[in-house]
């Protein structure tokens, strides 16, 4: 018989062995979360899912993470890592914040499995705080003094990430979201324009915003309400 499979005493092949824990490491591990976060599968990042694209026993998973929370925050760090990759501090501080902000963002919105169920967490690992790192040197370079400075930091690093695990949500939903933006327009129609004639008249036009356009006018009323701040 023609094959590299070993067979049994019966003569039957048996199946492939699934990996040896002991082949297993976190890195390789995180890739493989990464490729299934790819998609929009629900509960892609479950441990029996997990170890049947590793080929591995789900348990052997817990030998290189205490638990899927330990993971997620693995997770959500390597997101945040992958999205730093390249970067350079801009012209200007303002620049330099826009530029974090949604290459960041770009980076979740790569896995939107990891980041509706981490985005909103701290990692308190490598990749955070290079983002920390950078968000406040924009600061610094801009003249904030340092309390302000944080104040700022927050505002922004919140507005990120809950506004991507917002557009997450919508990715994961795929046709579903524009099936709602349907509805709501449809339902208006049923609405009596003399009560509430600006809400009736204004539907398809808000219902027509695209989720990016939405966060890029978003983000420059905040950055402009910082500069404005900073000007004061």
């Amino acid at each position: 018989m023609d094959t590299n499979e070993p067979a049994n005493e019966a003569g039957n092949t048996a199946p492939a062995p699934r990996r040896r824990a002991q082949g297993l490491g976190r890195e390789v591990i995180l890739e493989a979360c990464l490729k299934l976060a790819h998609g929009t599968e629900p509960d892609a990042l479950s441990f029996r899912k997990i170890g049947k694209e590793l080929g591995a026993d789900p348990t052997a998973l817990y030998r290189h993470f205490a638990d899927k929370d330990e993971l997620l925050l693995a997770l959500a760090d390597r997101v945040i890592a992958k999205g730093m990759e390249g970067y350079r501090p801009g012209p200007s501080w303002e620049a330099s914040l826009r530029d974090l902000m949604l290459r960041t963002r770009a980076s979740f919105l790569r896995y939107p499995q990891v980041a509706t169920l981490a985005a909103l967490r701290v990692t308190r690992q490598e990749g955070e705080l290079e983002f920390i790192e950078a968000m406040l040197g924009a600061l610094d370079r801009a003249g904030f003094e340092r309390r302000e400075a944080v104040r700022v930091y927050r505002a922004c690093g919140d507005f990120m990430l809950a506004w991507t695990g917002f557009s997450a949500g919508l990715v994961l939903l795929g046709e579903k979201s524009a099936l709602d933006d349907e509805a709501w327009v449809s339902r208006y129609a049923e609405v009596s324009a003399q009560q509430y004639p600006l809400a009736v008249s204004s539907v398809e036009m808000m219902a027509a915003v695209q989720d990016e356009d939405n966060h890029r006018f978003a983000l420059d009323l905040l950055l402009g309400g910082i500069a404005a701040r900073l000007a004061n």
